[in-house]
């Protein structure tokens, strides 16, 4: 392969693909195998005329700071079908962020664009900064074409070239990219628009779903390649001068390749959102950003994207404060941390003076807690009964959970197993609703009938062992509080039906630091991944996430280590079968045969009751101002479909006086 670049970076390693990794954000989007059309909120090739642009833009083109439109725009644009009306120029997007650590508010907003994207329905995969993909045979190539004409912020090309420094010069470095990220894949150039990304192992639902598809196109090369060894020989005496340890170090921080709140943190780091940093992310004071004047998107009149000019986000810790920020008119829309269930009602009230309404979000999340006993506990005693479904069956039974969601979530939600919503196409039935019925007898008798008897008649329950049955039920205590309240009454349902459980709150780091080392016994979290997110991030009816796959951390490990990493362990003969399975998505480029074998994975999680939940999550809201428009009046909420950015906030605009 001639890519006309240095080589001198390490390779990685063969190692399992797909992102078992511990922590890597799936971001999720249908599988497709070739797709160049949008029926979900844009369209591919309409027929615009009398193009527009933001007065602030055509002051610059007058001043001769900035060339006209027609030469700052793509070939074929994307046109974006607005949601109620075509908007006006103007007026600023206000909103909040909770400091560095809430990054992932930006991606979800101002930063939803990547090669290809969600459709707004979130049915399908749609084109963007790719035209079109397609995939080889056994999905182990998948080649894209980009479309013709693109335009950095800063007025430079965005080509094949800029993929290919950020896939095999960042990614595929050892030095630089993070260990985290696995087999990224190699980038073979066929033209500025054209590339072919190769893997060791099939990888058909990256098109979709890989968290490297949104990290690729925020590198670009021009920019880069100056803090880069490969390309500068002078690149360690610059980072020097520049107050930096290596090379490496100046690199991550000016591309933001270990730690993604730092592209937020440099103004100068060129982008293809539509607006552009001016006021980096901080802990405090406001982020500031701008509009993007290359922006590659246009309405359906033919106005250049975004309406808006400025989007401010200030920068508040407390939620309270955002809170009473809402509540002033401050905020202009906005969906996260104060949109709870327990606010709703002082929010209502105050719309009218507030000067906002709400807006519903179905959520994908599809329990308010999932509790998994660890099926791979070191105490073989425990992991005897963990292991014994009829004693998961009976604890099942012994819940009470409409008693949970009356006295913790205010009687919104409904019982509801570890499984996917009803919205979702991989809705099991049975899997939602088998062993909900609270009945305590019924699970003393299941107790009984499977030998763990109560010590003198009404004592704690004997496990193989002979002794009492004992463990902790470990829950996070900065991370949802509603959490604790329920899992404290999980505790006495428990402990009615004679066995000695103790509620165990951990800080969130050690928390997780435990699942990972398999020193947990039973624990909850949040019930992620039950619409369509199901296919790509199953944690929940696999031991596939080698994070969060709680019932079974080392089973994950030992798949996604192919069996290397030390702590993993071979999973069980139907976890076995749900892997291959999985190993056959992977492989299958194909949108329906996907749906068909994640289908059959749903159906061994039921057999197998893998792990239990408590309540459906109900839905949510945000807030939006009356004179802000085109928000939708319902959206999905996920981390996996990134709301609000498949709604196109591009199209977004506030009403001028």
């Amino acid at each position: 392969m001639d890519t006309g670049t240095p080589t001198r970076g390490r390779r990685r390693p063969r190692t399992r693909a797909l992102g078992a990794v511990a922590g890597v954000l799936v971001l999720a989007l249908t599988g497709c195998s070739f797709f160049s059309t949008d029926p979900a909120g844009q369209e591919e090739g309409a027929a615009v005329e009398g193009v527009n642009e933001a007065p602030m833009l055509a002051e610059r083109v007058e001043a001769g700071e900035l060339p006209p439109l027609a030469e700052r725009l793509p070939e074929d644009p994307v046109v974006v079908q607005p949601t109620e009306q075509v908007g006006t120029y103007g007026g600023e997007w206000n909103s909040a962020i909770a400091g560095v650590g809430d990054w992932p508010w930006l991606g979800r907003t101002v930063g939803y664009e990547s090669l290809t994207r969600w459709s707004t329905d979130w049915t399908e995969t749609i084109p963007n900064l790719a035209e079109s993909w397609e995939y080889n045979e056994d999905a182990t190539q998948l080649t894209y074409t980009l479309r013709a004409g693109l335009r950095w912020s800063d007025g430079e090309p965005f080509t094949s070239r800029d993929i290919e420094f950020a896939l095999n010069d960042i990614f595929g470095n050892e030095e630089v990219s993070p260990e985290a990220i696995t087999d990224p894949g190699t980038v073979e150039v066929v033209d500025d628009q054209t590339f072919t990304i190769t893997w060791e192992e099939p990888r058909a639902l990256f098109a979709a779903s890989d968290l490297l598809n949104y990290q690729i196109v925020n590198k670009p090369r021009h920019y880069l390649e100056q803090f880069h060894e490969d390309y500068n020989p002078d690149a360690q005496e610059l980072a020097e001068e520049e107050g930096f340890d290596s090379w490496v170090e100046m690199l991550d921080v000016r591309a933001g390749v270990t730690n993604s709140a730092l592209t937020w943190q440099n103004p100068e780091l060129p982008t293809m959102n539509p607006w552009m940093v001016v006021e980096p992310l901080a802990d405090s004071g406001t982020m500031v950003l701008e509009r993007n004047p290359y922006y590659w998107k246009i309405d359906t009149e033919g106005n250049q994207l975004p309406y808006i000019d400025r989007v401010n986000f200030e920068i508040m810790q407390d939620p309270e404060v955002m809170l009473t920020r809402a509540l002033n008119g401050d905020i202009n829309m906005h969906s996260r941390h104060f949109n709870t269930l327990a606010n709703r009602p002082v929010l209502a009230e105050n719309r009218e003076r507030g000067n906002y309404d709400f807006f519903a979000q179905t959520p994908s999340e599809m329990n308010t807690n999932v509790i998994a006993f660890n099926l791979t506990h070191e105490d073989e005693s425990l992991r005897e009964v963990f292991n014994d479904i009829d004693f998961r069956i009976a604890m099942s039974h012994a819940i009470n959970r409409q008693e949970v969601i009356d006295v913790v979530y205010q009687e919104q939600g409904e019982p509801w197993q570890a499984a996917p919503r009803r919205e979702s196409p991989y809705y099991n039935e049975e899997l939602a609703t088998q062993y909900l019925e609270y009945d305590p007898e019924l699970a003393e008798q299941i107790l009984d009938d499977a030998g763990y008897e109560r010590r003198g008649g009404d004592g704690p329950r004997l496990g193989p062992d002979g002794e009492p049955i004992a463990f902790t039920l470990s829950v996070a205590t900065d991370f949802r509080p509603d959490q604790i309240d329920a899992m404290e009454m999980v505790v006495g349902y428990w402990q009615a039906v004679g066995i000695d459980v103790q509620l165990r709150p951990e800080d969130r780091a050690l928390f997780l630091e435990r699942k990972q080392n398999n020193e947990h016994e039973v624990s909850v979290w949040s019930g992620d991944s039950g619409l369509t997110d199901v296919l790509y991030d199953p944690r929940w009816y696999v031991p596939w996430h080698s994070g969060e796959s709680a019932f079974a951390i080392p089973w994950a490990q030992w798949y996604a280590s192919e069996g290397q990493d030390e702590r993993g362990q071979e999973p069980s003969e139907p976890a076995r079968q749900q892997l291959e399975l999985y190993d056959q998505v992977q492989a299958e480029p194909d949108p329906a045969a996907q749906q068909e074998l994640m289908r059959q994975i749903i159906d061994i999680a039921q057999d197998q009751f893998w792990a239990m939940g408590i309540g459906l999550t109900p839905e949510t809201y945000g807030i939006v101002a009356n004179d802000f428009h085109n928000v939708p009046e319902r959206m999905f909420s996920a981390s996996n479909y990134n709301d609000p950015g498949p709604t196109n906030p591009e199209q977004y605009y506030v009403e001028q006086p």
